[in-house]
């Protein structure tokens, strides 16, 4: 396990065959034994492999960030991902062959921590197979646009859910990197 949660980094560049069906079946299992608060599982986990449906989500996002008004106080990634969402060929997906959606109740006041859990299982689960992953933000700050809601609706998550974390998952194109240097302080008092 030390050796996994060590050795794990984010993949960003994946190769363009599809992870197994039982790689995938497993990934997900794991994301569901993930600790959520008061034990509620309030989660979905929706899994994309469709090739049109994620040109499909692709194109949601370059439009619902074409749609958001940069202001004084935009997070600078917000402006360069609406600048990047101006090219037709911007791709948000890093060509990953599967992308998993994890969405929640929106009334859950654990939703985001609930879903940081399952992600980190997941992509713990992910490269413990040599598969790669990436956690992706972009839908989580669309997720209340209507062409998100939309495109929400055709993957039926629930209405009453918001989006609070992607994965893209694939086999790497790269050999990974060493990790570099930690920065966590830490102190223990004995």
């Amino acid at each position: 396990m030390m050796d996994t949660i060590l050795t794990r980094r984010s993949v960003r560049s994946f190769e363009e065959r599809q992870i197994p069906e039982e790689s995938l079946n497993q990934i997900l299992l794991a994301g569901s034994y993930a600790p959520s608060g008061r034990n509620l599982q309030t989660w979905k986990f929706t899994a994309v492999q469709n090739p049109q449906v994620m040109a499909g989500i692709n194109t949601a996002i370059r439009n619902a960030l074409r749609a958001v008004t940069i202001e004084e106080d935009t997070h600078p990634y917000v402006s360069f991902l609406k600048t990047k969402a101006e090219r037709e060929d911007s791709e948000f997906l890093f060509r990953a062959p599967t992308y998993v959606i994890v969405s929640n109740q929106r009334e859950n006041v654990n939703a985001l921590a609930d879903t940081a859990v399952a992600l980190e299982n997941m992509m713990l689960a992910a490269h413990s197979f040599g598969i790669g992953s990436c956690w992706l933000n972009h839908l989580p700050g669309l997720t209340r646009q209507p062409v998100i809601r939309s495109l929400m609706a055709e993957l039926a998550i629930p209405e009453d859910h918001d989006i609070y974390g992607t994965l893209a998952l694939g086999w790497p194109k790269n050999k990974l990197p060493a990790a570099p240097p930690r920065k966590a302080e830490i102190h223990i008092i004995r």
